[in-house]
């Protein structure tokens, strides 16, 4: 604990009064004096008696690379407090506030950088009303988010039906023809039918999704794994978006197959943690995405593809909504 730039102009007040009114004898010099020591004591008795706030937080929402995201917490005491929370490297925002408390603090940032991100701890100085007296505290509350890798546009379902999904039809158990439909794949349609009816007729299946899992593999040297994360993330959620179960396998672990928005978050998850190295399991792959020095590629059943000639946009659609 120590006075503030006030606190020493304060005593410095009553120490030029004091010493005046012992050499001169100036009763008036010393009712300065007097108060004013009266008052920088209480305020040190003050702020020891308020001792450090209380922080009680909320976890902020999970998101992607440019998602916007508030942080709150509670700060229980007493006194006034300049508050500074820690932010991490992987968030752009931040800042400190002073606050009388108790007092709800609230700030935005940014995320930027894939992975685990933890707020805290929080710096609070905490004064006195007047600003005479400060003491410093370190208050080791802290609380994680997760920041998933970035989700890049393919083209829709049937783009990633067309130019990624192995050629597997009994993924699903054919039911009926119908008429064909503008957002329909090539792929589905029926030609000896359609060349009979004189009209295009595409398969439809009983179950949209399939039982036989699509094992994503992805695989990266150093200093690659957020490039890879990125690229499995897309492949794997366009294989979701196209009906398909999804089985993946990192260098951080592995999410059994599945489907739906459950898994869905399992598999992003798993993409966030998840650092370079190889799985033993590239050759079992049915889709492996590789993250080099020199690119990333994705390959399928032999066929190689540059992951930037697989995508429309390197913008994540997924920004801005829940995560």
């Amino acid at each position: 604990m120590r006075p503030t730039r006030r606190g020493l102009a304060v005593l410095l007040v009553a120490a030029g009064a004091f010493a005046m009114g012992t050499r001169y004898g100036q009763a008036g010099l010393n009712a300065v004096a007097g108060p004013a020591i009266v008052l920088f004591l209480a305020a040190t008795v003050q702020v020891l008696w308020a001792g450090p706030p209380t922080i009680d937080r909320e976890q902020p929402r999970r998101g992607y690379p440019g998602d916007e995201r508030t942080v709150a917490f509670d700060a229980d005491g007493s006194g006034v407090a300049r508050l500074t929370d820690s932010v991490p490297d992987g968030v752009d925002g931040g800042g400190q506030v002073t606050r009388s408390l108790p007092a709800t603090v609230r700030y935005d940032v940014t995320y930027t950088d894939r992975g685990p991100q933890q707020f805290g701890p929080v710096e609070a100085v905490v004064t006195d009303p007047l600003g005479l007296v400060r003491r410093q505290y370190t208050i080791e509350a802290t609380t994680e988010t997760l920041v998933y890798p970035p989700v890049y546009r393919i083209g829709g379902p049937e783009t990633f039906s067309r130019t990624l999904a192995p050629d597997a039809e009994d993924r699903q158990a054919f039911d009926r023809l119908r008429e064909y439909v503008p957002s329909d794949s090539l792929r589905d349609v029926h030609w000896k039918s359609s060349a009979k009816r004189d009209e295009m007729l595409v398969k439809e299946f009983a179950d949209h999704h399939s039982d036989q899992g699509l094992l994503v593999v992805g695989e990266a040297d150093e200093g690659a794994a957020d490039e890879m994360a990125a690229a499995t993330a897309t492949v794997a959620m366009a294989a979701l978006e196209a009906g398909l179960t999804v089985e993946l396998t990192v260098p951080g672990g592995t999410v059994s197959k599945g489907y739906g928005d459950t898994h869905r978050t399992r598999l992003l998850e798993t993409l966030a943690r998840t650092g370079a190295g190889e799985t033993g399991r590239a050759d079992a792959a049915d889709i492996l995405v590789t993250a080099r020095e020199t690119g990333v590629t994705v390959t399928i059943e032999g066929r190689r593809h540059r992951f930037g000639d697989v995508t429309t946009s390197r913008e994540n659609p997924l920004v801005g909504g829940e995560a």
